[in-house]
């Protein structure tokens, strides 16, 4: 293999590698010098002296033309070399070129369109969706058909052989995970720390015990428990461990108008309808919502990190900082559960949901312990080397992302044709890495939503990004603008209620984002 210059790299205190397309692009203090398509690191001295070899530099030219290259080392060609060549790499390094790598991408129908991002760079991309019931269906079992440069395939255990890295980007498959990796495989996964999702009880209990805020709740079995609980306590959240089907959490301001809701879920229920268990919480009124969205690597974060504000399935508006730069209520959650996502072995994306009021005390409401939704949209595009955080967060290595901007927004795209009916949705090409879809597949070179029943009207969202957050809004909505389809809404409208809460969160003294409210840039 001839070395070639991949990225600039800094290599921080202790040890960890930061890439980005110059060193100031890291944020970080260390050891400058350039990550090697072998996966090495070499300093600057010994970087030039490669960039010469391998033509990526002329012999008149210097670190300043080095620099003002760097946009193109990416796109570097394949270069393998013979299969008998004699050149000596290390071995924890020499594999590390994930175009040389297959995947298999083992999802739920809602994630597809991620296995058409890393197609992009690796080697082979196979898509794995479980199907169980004595009676499958083709709208569940053949979710991904068609995709851009992904193989469909029934059985996960066929391409065994030829996997290199397993890639589990929902929740429901830890047993499998930590069995995988027994078995010598590289698994990109939260395994069993996708329990503090799951069983919301236990990760309270757990957040009590460390010292944690936790908004007051109580926990109580069977719809008669329920009714009478919020009978007597208005403003409440309702929610249930593990059986997401039987419904998402919702909001009780009294019981006379959430009482229809609860007929519904005791029909769903049946004679369940008294054995499961909810979980019942206070309001936190006059608080805002932010959330750290990165990915955790043996209870390592990124340095570098996405922290963003969510308006409930609409919008998204996030902003990439120094994790360090975040006020310590945002990170506390993180921090203070790191020792547990390591003993988890957790290698996979994390966010968070945390809502601040004036007293400034963090209350984690929801972990999810998956690629989150939004803005695991947005990382597909925001985050340029997406596929080597995965292929070395799997190796246990937290590789900083290289961002294509500073600011990434999100806009949910909807259609109550979609909860029940095939749903097909048109745009212009130009923009196919803008709109990512849910339950997809392309048929005749026609992209559908195929209907899953799960009551769902998200069928898709639409990403942007820039140096500024105008820039990001902008291309948003350029490419939502193209989109066509029976009954599909596009609004970008909620992104500005998104930059309100942003404003609260700077009265309360706790935000981490450099966006400016409306009253300061006026």
């Amino acid at each position: 293999m001839k070395r070639r210059i991949k990225s600039a790299a800094v290599k921080d205190a202790e040890g960890e590698l930061h890439l980005g397309r110059v060193h100031d692009d890291t944020g970080v203090d260390g050891e400058r010098g350039f990550l090697l398509n072998d996966g090495s690191f070499v300093n600057r001295v010994e970087g030039m002296q490669v960039a010469r070899e391998s033509g990526q530099l002329m012999d008149d030219e210097g670190s300043e033309e080095l620099h003002s290259h760097m946009t193109m080392m990416d796109d570097y060609p394949s270069d393998k070399g013979p299969a008998h060549s004699n050149e000596s790499t290390d071995e924890n390094t020499k594999d590390d070129d994930v175009s040389t790598k297959t995947v298999l991408f083992v999802c739920n129908p809602l994630f597809v369109d991620m296995a058409t991002r890393l197609a992009r760079d690796f080697k082979k991309v196979y898509l794995y969706v479980p199907v169980s019931g004595s009676f499958p269906t083709m709208n569940h079992g053949m979710v991904g058909y068609g995709l851009e440069d992904i193989e469909l395939v029934d059985n996960m255990w066929d391409k065994y052989d030829e996997i290199d890295l397993y890639v589990f980007p929902d929740l429901g498959h830890a047993a499998l995970q930590v069995q995988l990796e027994k078995m010598g495989k590289r698994v990109w996964g939260a395994r069993y720390g996708e329990e503090l999702e799951i069983y919301r009880d236990v990760t309270k209990e757990l957040m009590e015990k460390e010292g944690l805020p936790v908004q007051p709740w109580k926990m109580m079995t069977g719809m008669k428990a329920l009714r009478e609980y919020l009978q007597a306590h208005e403003n409440q959240h309702v929610k249930i461990n593990k059986w997401r089907g039987v419904t998402e959490s919702f909001f009780a301001p009294r019981y006379d108008i959430v009482a229809p809701k609860l007929d519904e879920i005791a029909a769903k229920l049946g004679a369940f309808q008294e054995v499961l268990e909810f979980i019942v919480e206070d309001d936190l009124p006059d608080c805002v919502e932010v959330g750290l969205d990165c990915y955790c690597i043996d209870g390592k974060y990124p340095k570098n990190t996405l922290c963003g504000i969510e308006v409930k399935d609409l919008g998204y508006v996030g902003e990439m900082m120094p994790y360090k730069s975040i006020p310590e209520p945002i990170t506390r959650w993180t921090n203070t559960m790191a020792k547990h996502m390591g003993r988890a072995g957790y290698r996979g994306f994390l966010s968070n949901e945390i809502r601040i009021g004036k007293d400034k005390e963090p209350y984690m409401i929801d972990a999810t312990c998956r690629a989150p939704c939004p803005p695991n949209e947005l990382y597909c595009e925001l985050y340029t080397n997406l596929s080597e955080i995965i292929w070395h967060g799997s190796n246990g290595v937290v590789v900083e992302p290289i961002s294509a901007g500073k600011f990434g927004v999100e806009v949910i795209l909807k259609s109550a044709w979609a909860e029940k009916n095939w749903q097909q949705i048109s745009f212009d090409p130009k923009y196919r890495r803008n709109i990512k879809l849910f339950n997809a597949v392309k048929v005749d070179n026609n992209y559908y939503i195929v209907p899953q029943d799960d009551e769902m009207i998200e069928i898709g969202a639409v990403v942007g990004w820039g140096d500024t957050l105008e820039d990001a809004i902008e291309m948003v909505k350029e490419a939502g603008e193209t989109i066509e389809g029976y009954g599909i809404k596009f609004n970008v409208g909620p992104v500005e209620m998104a930059k309100q809460q942003i404003a609260k969160i700077e009265e309360y003294g706790v935000s981490p984002f450099s966006i400016e409210s409306e009253e300061e840039q006026s």
